[in-house]
């Protein structure tokens, strides 16, 4: 019971200093909907934990330029320890946002992006110690190409990397 508790108070003090992050690595354009068209932004996932963790639910909001998206996604996946895994997650661009982004695209060589919001993690799976509402805030910018270029055949990539593989 005591190396349990050990364990426990190990696990919660790195889930405070050792911070998983998320980068963009890709988008692909699914297509159309009624909403607007989706894309799946490929999020890489960083765990430098010594612990898996469990990415349960992600709130956020997606700020492309002008166009501010909400996002609500419960991806349940684990990330081993000490590994980078990457994430589909589904994006709806309204269709009110399209003309504010193509001209943003137009007139700049790169487009600001900024993702804030919570997760949901779970850490250890052995443990199943919970931490709700983690806060992020990831910023950058998106370079033109990412909106321009198309790879063949659809779905259609876009972006700096690979598109996810399913």
């Amino acid at each position: 019971m005591r190396i349990a508790f050990c364990a426990a108070l190990l696990v919660a003090a790195c889930m405070g200093g050792c911070t998983p992050s998320v980068q963009l690595k890709s988008a692909v354009l699914q297509g159309a909907t009624l909403q607007g068209p989706r894309f799946d932004a490929v999020l890489a996932f960083d765990n430098p934990n010594a612990f898996d963790l469990q990415v349960r639910a992600v709130r956020a909001n997606v700020r492309v330029g002008a166009a501010t998206i909400p996002v609500i996604y419960e991806p349940n996946v684990w990330i081993p320890a000490n590994q980078t895994v990457n994430i589909s997650v589904p994006v709806t661009v309204p269709w009110t946002a399209v003309p504010t982004l193509a001209g943003q695209v137009v007139t700049a060589s790169s487009v600001a992006y900024t993702i804030a919001g919570n997760a949901d993690v779970t850490a250890s799976r052995a443990l199943q110690i919970d931490s709700d509402a983690y806060r992020f805030n990831e910023e950058g910018t998106l370079p033109r190409s990412i909106f321009l270029q198309t790879g063949g055949g659809l779905p259609l990539t876009l972006g700096v990397g690979a598109p996810a593989r399913r």
